[in-house]
């Protein structure tokens, strides 16, 4: 037995000497020079200078002659020269082979690449230190284009545009660190092994190898949807002003400004209010956008409602309220201030057919088309289904002199108008416009969001022709939102559209997190019509992009247990969050804190449409990654040690 034994180890290690690579071959792929230049630095050097550069072979080298070959070679910083050669030496070079090439530098006599630099290396060595295989050069299309298969991100982030994104992500992050330090913010790390709580989205869950209890039920971490109860512990601890690059997860549905992880820039002080936060925060956004955008200097709105700069005038406040029957969203594009969303109950025109819902409202786009062509068919996606979450608004284009006094009975089946002759007369309708209208909630419990014309006026400004008309500016535009709904009415799902949300009876959520302050003004409402309360929350709204949020924090024990027990109906409040409570009662001083989406602001900064442009290694839309293979199945052995175990089928 040991015999055979012995005979199988012997074989395995011959198996593995036959399999090792050659080692002229493979040790040669370690062994450079160190005493290289960038592309950028060769502009500096004499003609003739004897240089090594590092770098990739950015496209197939090209024949011109019996012994002259160019070709073009891509420096770490994604910088282009080009390469001659006239002693067959990238004879059998591959597209991105990771090279080291040694030659004098000399004026360019003759160029394939109108992108590499003013002068050219002439080769008298080149070492291949990891040659690639023939995928890059299927790829080329791909590479073209900027924009590979996700499996291939690697080869992606290679490309200038990508690398420039993410060394810009790391200036921003910097600038950022200085900006707090500066207002004598603590960097603290917070963890990442957490416990699950009801804070609005869904978790991550871990699982453990602990039982509970003993009662071999399994035990499990979550990954924090954002640091805020430690955060808050930390105000508790004695920190004045904490923050921190937060690494945060959250299980939800995913689109172009989501990711199941994701950074944020976490802030919270103590002894302080919304108003310090909002101080800070505005320095904070206003010198970033200013110094990094691609777009342009931050503007705001000021009194008169005329844009400014964001550095020289307080940032606009907008209540929630206003904020959602002018704009008809709580995030609105004030790059485009005079688009606004008109009520007509005033002329006492009324919706009928919901009656929790009998606001009419209207939004003019003037000008919209020539009315002497068919110019308004461009405007047909404003009326396609697809693109709301419930009922469509009526559209309705003014085409001739009848239609300018006829229009109201177009929305006859939803609106009764008592006097529709004096609401053609302040409307002013012209050939070209076009009237869109719909019902929403009247403002004192308005929480469909968006609203459907709120959802209109999006689609308006996301169109080409609707930035061309409406827009004032192409710089970004900030805005607060204050005085949300503290809480929230708890909207019923369905798996087919309905025309209005439906909500459950006496069910109520936190519109942000239980962790909110009541407005002052509201706090008798909490007992009895909590849905009436105004909550102290605010949010940074950057061209109709909500970039962050905060807000005064609860830190009175007895009434953020009551919040728990009494408003959510949170039945084990101190089994959760006991360990808020428990330090609320030893003295935790007033707080209030902040966090922006750091990935989003990023994106914003770069002109990017995407968070994924300024992540290193994004998750897919079905939260895959798919460099990786990511998310795997889990061997139910593996699972057994952590007393989980899969479904039973049928």
């Amino acid at each position: 037995m040991m015999l055979g034994k012995s005979v199988r180890l012997v074989h395995t290690i011959g198996r593995l000497l036959k399999d090792l690579p050659p080692s002229e071959s493979t040790l040669g792929k370690f062994r450079f020079e160190k005493d290289v230049v960038s592309i950028k630095e060769l502009a500096k050097l004499s003609e003739g200078a004897i240089v090594n550069v590092n770098g990739w072979i950015d496209k197939k080298p090209v024949k011109v002659g019996k012994k002259l070959s160019f070709c073009t070679l891509r420096d770490t910083a994604g910088n282009k020269i080009q390469l001659v050669d006239s002693e067959l030496l990238l004879k059998g070079a591959n597209v991105e082979d990771a090279v080291q090439v040694k030659g004098s530098v000399m004026p360019k006599r003759q160029s394939t690449n109108d992108d590499a630099a003013g002068f050219e290396i002439k080769l008298t060595s080149i070492t291949t230190l990891n040659p690639s295989n023939k995928k890059p050069s299927q790829l080329q299309d791909f590479k073209s284009d900027g924009i590979y298969p996700p499996e291939f991100r690697f080869l992606q982030l290679r490309l200038p545009k990508y690398q420039n994104l993410l060394k810009k992500r790391y200036e921003i992050t910097k600038s950022v660190r200085k900006c707090l330090e500066d207002y004598n913010f603590t960097e603290i790390e917070t963890p990442i092994l957490f416990k699950s709580t009801p804070e609005g989205a869904r978790e991550f869950l871990v699982p453990t190898r602990k039982t509970a209890d003993g009662n071999k039920k399994p035990t499990f971490y979550a990954l924090p949807q954002s640091p805020q109860q430690y955060k808050q512990l930390l105000m508790a601890s004695g920190v004045h002003r904490y923050f921190q690059l937060a690494r945060c997860f959250r299980d939800e549905d995913l689109r172009a400004d989501r990711q199941p992880e994701f950074t944020q820039i976490d802030m919270e002080m103590a002894f302080a209010d919304g108003e310090d936060v909002m101080r800070v925060v505005q320095d904070l956004v206003t010198a970033t956008w200013n110094h990094f955008s691609s777009n342009g200097d931050l503007l705001t709105l000021d009194n008169r409602g005329k844009l400014v700069s964001a550095k020289e005038h307080s940032i606009k406040r907008i209540s929630y309220k206003q904020a959602m029957t002018e704009y008809g969203i709580d995030k609105p594009d004030l790059r485009a201030p005079d688009l606004k969303i008109r009520d007509l109950s005033e002329f006492k025109a009324f919706g009928y057919i919901n009656k929790d819902f009998p606001v009419f409202e209207v939004l003019i786009l003037k000008n919209a088309f020539d009315p002497k062509s068919d110019g308004c068919n461009r405007w047909s996606f404003l009326s396609n289904p697809d693109n709301y979450n419930s009922r469509v608004p009526i559209v309705v284009p003014i085409k001739d002199n009848g239609d300018e006094t006829s229009w109201f009975e177009k929305f006859l089946p939803i609106t009764a108008f008592e006097n529709p002759k004096l609401v053609t007369k302040f409307l002013n309708l012209k050939k070209g416009d076009i009237v869109c209208g719909s019902t929403r909630q009247h403002a004192r419990h308005l929480f469909e969001n968006p609203t459907p014309l709120g959802r209109l006026r999006q689609l308006v400004l996301q169109n080409p022709a609707g930035k061309e008309l409406y827009q004032q500016t192409s710089k970004d535009v900030v805005s607060w939102i204050t005085d949300f709904p503290l809480f929230s009415p708890v909207e019923i799902s369905s798996d087919k559209k309905l025309a209005y949300p439906q909500y459950e009876t006496h069910a109520i959520t936190s519109t942000h997190h239980p962790f909110t302050m009541v407005r002052h003004s509201d706090y008798q409402n909490l007992r009895e019509k909590p849905l009436q309360c105004l909550g102290q929350h605010y949010d940074l709204v950057v061209s109709g992009v909500e970039i962050g949020g905060g807000s005064t924090r609860v830190h009175d024990p007895a009434l953020q247990d009551f919040i728990f027990e009494d408003i959510l109906n949170i039945n084990n409040a101190h089994e959760l969050f006991g360990h808020l409570l428990n330090a609320f009662e030893m003295g935790t001083p007033p707080h209030a804190g902040f966090a922006i989406g750091f990935d989003r602001m990023c994106a914003m900064l770069c002109g990017s449409e995407s968070i994924r442009d300024v992540i290193a290694f994004p998750k897919s839309v079905t939260g895959s990654d798919l460099v990786v293979g990511s998310p795997t199945a889990v061997a139910p052995d593996v699972l057994k040690a952590y007393n989980v175990d899969y479904a039973k089928s049928g």
